[in-house]
């Protein structure tokens, strides 16, 4: 059975409701990408918003669920990227291809600050951090998934440690979504040939 909520029908406009939430939340990346989802209040987010606490707590009656909230968009935006490790085509390829959307969207400064902040909140005991950790655990069960798979048909080397080539793909990709951060007028796009180049020597897949 999916994990992902049913989904509205998209042809349907958005109701006046679902565009003040979704108001709500976008100020509330901004604030956490700033201040950390510690150090950003219930005010701040008013503030950025430019809402009343009265307005506000009409969508979200605290912190905590405003969190959850964003917490469930992360989680169904990292399954919809996820979607594509089971696409056609060679598995270094596909890799490639979701390893580029994922850092395209690290490319927006408040959406890279958040995902900074999401993975500093990962390394914590927190409810936030477990939370977010839980979500990485689904992201990183799909990738296993999909090298089992490869190894399975002998799309790739047989006698791979997997858990070992899991870490430093995620390792890249978590030094990469710093990296962006600190250098925003980089140019991304020439990352994905070197990026499958580094794949291709992780892997050694087989030749066609």
């Amino acid at each position: 059975m999916s994990l992902l909520p049913a989904f509205p029908d998209p042809s349907a406009a958005p109701s006046a409701g679902d565009r003040r939430r979704q108001h709500v939340l976008r100020a509330a990346r901004a604030c956490f990408s700033r201040h950390g989802f510690h150090g950003a209040s219930m005010g701040r987010i008013c503030a950025e918003a430019a809402m009343s606490p009265g307005a506000l707590y009409r969508y979200f009656p605290s912190k905590d669920a405003i969190i959850e909230a964003i917490a469930e968009e992360e989680r169904v935006g990292a399954q919809a990227c996820m979607a594509a490790m089971a696409g056609p085509g060679p598995l270094v390829e596909r890799m490639t291809a979701v390893a580029m959307d994922y850092l395209r969207g690290a490319r927006d400064p408040e959406s890279g600050g958040l995902m900074v902040e999401i993975c500093s909140e990962s390394l914590r005991n927190t409810a936030v951090g477990m939370r977010f950790h839980e979500i990485e655990g689904e992201v990183r069960s799909t990738f296993r998934e999909a090298l089992l798979a490869a190894q399975a048909s002998g799309e790739i080397a047989a006698d791979l440690d997997l858990d070992a080539v899991m870490t430093i793909i995620f390792g890249i990709g978590d030094g990469l979504l710093l990296r962006l951060q600190l250098q925003p007028d980089f140019d991304l796009e020439r990352i994905a040939p070197y990026l499958r180049s580094v794949l291709v020597g992780l892997l050694r897949p087989t030749a066609p």
